[in-house]
């Protein structure tokens, strides 16, 4: 997957699209994937200790000692920080702590914490707070799975005698089991549960590393190539022929420099007798349909290569002015109806028909301005949304990335209904 970096200015006028505004303000926000958006926090357990400062170091050197080889079946919890001060806990564990002393009692890692009152919300504990002096911390020693209080009690009894100025009580506390998919998630566990890190891995879909990377070299561009989309939807919209979406099939690296390969506005309703008479138009000139015929197409028009039909249920040839200064301009490397390294920009969420036809065409990127949450077929969250999530499937042969674009100046484009099949 090839990644453009500072694109040149691109003159959208030379697609007739002198109506576009520039450069608008807007920003990129990747999909969650379906693994993503159906992931729930695991918890686990974990026991933690208060310990001095100045003898932090040696009981760590002791546990990390008991523990040389995590194995498959270790919770190794890397994605927690190993100390916290007691400033720093999250108020859920410090209230858990402090009934915990209160009551001169530990929690039970065989327990149902789910339920647990003192986890969300106040607690009845009452009296003195643990202790909150600055030279002492909070040690997580490790999974509950790993070792029973008493063999914790029994390492800390032999590494720290007492005397030590650190506490001989093994507290157990719910943490998170699997690491944070993001940023957002690990600052939301570091209130609810123990500081967190979030170490830039994603066991759910694509690394971070790799989207944040394509969304940069996406961002300059993003909202001229969103403007044509919009402009040949318009044009659609107002020729009667479809309704107000639009697609643009982009090439990042033609000559160097990005350039639009074909753009489509929707045409389901051209050459209908009456829209009463088929609800739903023609399926198969739907945008994206119709632009990536058009790349087909284009690509017989290369030298030695005869045109043989004209027109057929697809509508996969320009109709509209943008349409056919797109289509005239520039040359698309063979390959078919494959669109091998293509972006796509889109100003509707695809159905669910034609976010399978962005997947079997090899598309590398797909864009979206409008989420369809009652027909879209990309996004993966239920509530709302179909929850397909189709861009990225470890059950499909063919993954790509995807966004959508958020524009900071513009409304969403509403459809007549959203139950329109964009």
């Amino acid at each position: 997957m090839r990644l453009r970096s500072d694109p040149p200015e691109i003159d959208l006028n030379q697609y007739g699209s002198s109506t576009i505004s520039p450069h608008s303000a807007g920003h990129l926000v990747a999909l969650r994937t379906k693994a993503e958006a159906q992931v729930v926090v695991e918890v686990t357990h974990a026991h933690v200790v208060q310990v001095a400062q100045k003898a932090a170091n040696t009981l760590l050197r002791a546990i990390d000692d008991a523990f040389p080889q995590p194995t498959n079946t270790t919770v190794t919890l890397q994605h927690l920080r190993r100390f916290a001060k007691t400033t720093s806990l999250p108020i859920p564990t410090r209230r858990r702590l402090e009934c915990s002393l209160n009551q001169e009692s530990l929690t039970d890692p065989s327990a149902d914490h789910e339920a647990d009152p003192d986890m969300h919300g106040s607690t009845d504990c009452a009296g003195t707070a643990f202790s909150s002096e600055a030279s002492s911390l909070y040690l997580l020693i490790c999974a509950a799975t790993t070792m029973s209080r008493e063999q914790a009690l029994e390492l800390l009894i032999s590494t720290l005698p007492r005397g030590s100025g650190s506490s001989h009580s093994i507290y157990t506390i719910p943490v998170p089991a699997q690491a944070p998919t993001s940023q957002e998630q690990a600052v939301q566990w570091s209130l609810d549960y123990w500081p967190t890190v979030y170490k830039k891995h994603n066991p759910y879909g694509p690394h971070p590393s790799i989207v944040s990377r394509a969304a940069e070299a996406l961002r300059p561009l993003a909202a001229d190539w969103m403007g044509l989309a919009k402009k040949v939807g318009l044009e659609a919209s107002e020729s009667s022929i479809g309704e107000r979406i639009g697609a643009v099939i982009v090439d990042p690296s033609m000559d160097g420099a990005p350039v639009a390969v074909v753009a489509a506005g929707d045409a389901r309703w051209e050459e209908m007798a009456s829209r009463l008479q088929q609800n739903n138009g023609n399926v198969m000139a739907h945008a994206v349909m119709r632009a990536i015929g058009m790349v087909a197409r284009k690509r017989r028009y290369l030298p030695g290569v005869q045109e043989k039909d004209l027109r057929n249920a697809f509508l996969d040839y320009p109709t509209g002015l943008t349409e056919r200064t797109v289509f005239s301009q520039g040359i698309v490397e063979a390959g078919g109806y494959l669109c091998t390294e293509l972006e796509i920009f889109v100003t509707h969420e695809p159905c669910v028909m034609c976010s399978m036809a962005i997947l079997h065409s090899r598309f590398s990127k797909v864009v979206f301005t409008t989420r369809m949450p009652r027909t879209g077929g990309l996004t993966a969250e239920t509530r709302p949304g179909l929850g397909y999530g189709l861009w990225w499937l470890p059950e499909l042969n063919w993954k790509l990335l995807a966004w959508q674009w958020v524009d900071e100046e513009l409304q969403d484009d509403k459809l007549p209904t959203m139950d329109i099949q964009a």
